[in-house]
């Protein structure tokens, strides 16, 4: 493989297989060399960059690659690099997996700062209304603060970043963190003591659906009643919600339905990545708890990762919430990393 452009492929060939990349994941591109070439064809691993009707531009370990569309013989999107030892589900960094969830939950207004990601979406989920401080942001930290004060300024809204660090780590512990609470910010009260867990676990450890469990749906469309479902366990904000909710690679949404009305007790979302399902709004009505609705959905959710080869899953669990930490325990979900919330002073 060369970091040089690749220019002139023998003929154009028909389909286009890097039509179903996405820009800004990780991407293996498999691509006819020009006639005369010592190979016939390379491989290039990096970063899709951009995409336009000619060409491709992957940013790889050896520069950037443009490769003309036509010349492509093989692309999918992958997964983030390993960064540490151990399963595939504790292998992968902090910053990748952050980002990786953040693209399962697309905010309705996004930038980018560097490698920093800028979320708004008219106060519907405190993760699409943060800043997410990973890698690099491209200019010296307190100006990069400054750049975010402003960003959120100019759509009136204060300020807020998602801090990502090690299981019950210290804001003041960070870098970015002690920054923000020179400048003032804290924990807003609606997260007062609250780290979020970032919790992952093996596709393998699911259980799987038994013909005692409820009957699960798996609807690629967002529905109404689903919506509905979903608006009685939290605040939404019409439009919004819809816009996050389906934002993201691919998503699909799961349901149990009462034997007698056909209402919906149980509901989740769960968030396609290459190689990963997220899991998202896992809700079951008081008066279906422990009957096996969770279980069942959680299951659904492994057998549908199982068919779309994704070995890995993720969860994010208020430390707050025993019962729902002690849940995902069951299912050998443990803690990856955690996060929390810091804000600037209101006014």
């Amino acid at each position: 493989m060369t970091g040089a452009a690749a220019t002139g492929p023998p003929s154009p060939r028909r389909g286009d297989p890097s039509g179903r990349l996405t820009v800004g994941e990780r991407v293996v591109v498999r691509y006819l060399l020009p006639p005369g070439s010592e190979a016939g064809a390379t491989d290039v691993l990096g970063m899709l960059r951009s995409r336009d009707e000619q060409s491709l531009v992957v940013d790889s370990a050896f520069g950037p690659v443009t490769i003309p569309r036509r010349a492509v013989v093989a692309a999918k999107d992958v997964p983030p690099p390993p960064s540490r030892p151990g399963p595939a589900h504790r292998r992968v960094g902090v910053d990748d997996l952050e980002l990786l969830m953040a693209r399962g939950w697309v905010a309705v207004d996004q930038a980018g700062l560097g490698s920093w990601l800028l979320r708004s979406a008219s106060s519907f989920t405190s993760r699409a209304n943060s800043a997410l401080p990973v890698g690099d942001p491209s200019l010296p930290l307190d100006r990069a603060v400054d750049y975010v004060e402003r960003w959120y300024g100019e759509r009136g809204r204060r300020p807020m970043f998602q801090l990502p660090g090690p299981a019950g780590f210290e804001p003041a512990d960070t870098e970015v963190g002690a920054q923000l609470l020179e400048r003032g910010y804290a924990v807003p009260a609606a997260h007062a003591g609250r780290h979020v867990h970032v919790m992952t676990a093996p596709l393998g450890a699911l259980p799987p659906l038994t013909a005692a469990s409820p009957p699960v749906t798996a609807d690629a469309r967002l529905q109404s009643d689903w919506l509905i479902a979903y608006g009685e366990s939290r605040h939404v904000v019409p439009g919004v919600t819809e816009s996050v909710l389906t934002g993201s690679r691919g998503q699909l949404f799961m349901s149990v339905r009462d034997d007698t009305g056909g209402r919906l007790v149980g509901i989740a979302r769960m968030a396609i990545h290459p190689g990963w399902a997220g899991i998202f709004g896992l809700w079951v009505r008081p008066e279906h708890r422990r009957r096996g609705v969770a279980t069942a959905i959680v299951s659904a959710i492994g057998m549908a990762a199982r068919d779309n080869n994704m070995p890995s899953l993720y969860a994010q669990v208020s430390g707050a919430d025993a019962g729902a930490v002690a849940f995902w325990q069951e299912f050998d979900f443990t803690t990856h990393h955690d996060y929390l919330y810091l804000a600037a002073a209101e006014g």
